[in-house]
């Protein structure tokens, strides 16, 4: 996928699977709500799950979104991941941006509120490699 094709493939609300590096090195992986910004992928987390712990001690990451529907497109974007807190409104509009996607813009803000501002954690994956495909294989 060219970078166009690329930001049109991540824009819908894909369900991604987040994959941190254990203590012992093994893989864990989570569905995860995100946001790509054309530049890095945003995702608003609880600090205290396995997998941002993870990215605290290790920031290698790698993240896989892909179509259920023929073609079967792909990607699987490998990169170095940032935990870090957005207790403003900054944050606030960052969870109902990224919720926004998922549930819709009405629904976005009655969403948000019940967990703000106790879950105001936020992860950053920027990437060092995206390998993509257009059709499943």
């Amino acid at each position: 996928m060219n970078k166009a094709d690329l930001a049109k493939f991540l824009e819908p609300g894909r369900i991604a699977v987040v994959a941190s590096l254990r203590r012992d090195g093994s893989p864990h992986l989570v569905p995860v709500w995100y946001l790509f910004d054309g530049e890095s992928v945003l995702i608003w987390t609880d600090k205290t799950r396995a997998w941002p712990k993870n990215v605290m001690r290790d920031g290698r990451v790698a993240l896989s979104v892909q179509d259920d529907r023929p073609p079967f497109a792909a990607l699987v974007l490998r990169g170095t991941a940032e935990v870090f807190d957005q207790a403003d409104d900054v944050g606030y509009q960052m969870a109902k941006e990224i919720s926004a996607r998922y549930i819709g813009e009405d629904a976005a803000d009655d969403y948000v509120k019940p967990w703000w501002p106790k879950l105001h954690t936020f992860v950053r994956i920027t990437p060092d490699k995206i390998t993509s495909w257009d059709r499943g294989y």
